[in-house]
């Protein structure tokens, strides 16, 4: 089940949903060659309100291995169990936020919860029969 294009403006886990990101893909394989890549993305981010470095992580393989290596060395629970902790509060409160804000976005995480329950097979999520 691929996450929902919700209307909450403030949702901002993904920024780009996955039409997105192939339609992006494609753009950038035939992109016109008189201009630079970096005016490139910069117009390629205003057109899709995000910033540029979105728009290279997304179509820059080298770009991206660097932003994943940096990411995991980041609130790494190895490396400084202080900040992981610390990380893990933010984020625990951000999710509570994001779901009192907007209750479709709970049905839906209840939703994919069921469907990946393994131990006894789903009929109803909070009353309503499973899709």
């Amino acid at each position: 089940m691929k996450y929902p294009r919700l209307s909450d403006k403030q949702d901002l886990r993904r920024k780009l949903m996955d039409a997105d990101i192939a339609s992006l893909k494609v753009a950038y394989a035939v992109r016109p060659t008189e201009i630079s890549e970096r005016q490139w993305r910069i117009k390629m981010a205003l057109s899709l309100g995000v910033s540029p470095s979105t728009i290279a992580y997304h179509t820059n393989p080298d770009y991206r291995a660097k932003m994943l290596v940096k990411n995991r060395k980041a609130h790494s629970k190895a490396v400084d169990p202080e900040d992981y902790a610390r990380h893990r509060a933010e984020e625990i409160k951000h999710r509570q936020n994001r779901l009192e804000r907007n209750p479709d976005l709970r049905e839906w995480h209840y939703q994919v919860s069921a469907k990946n329950e393994k131990r006894t097979q789903r009929t109803t999520v909070l009353g309503k029969p499973l899709q």
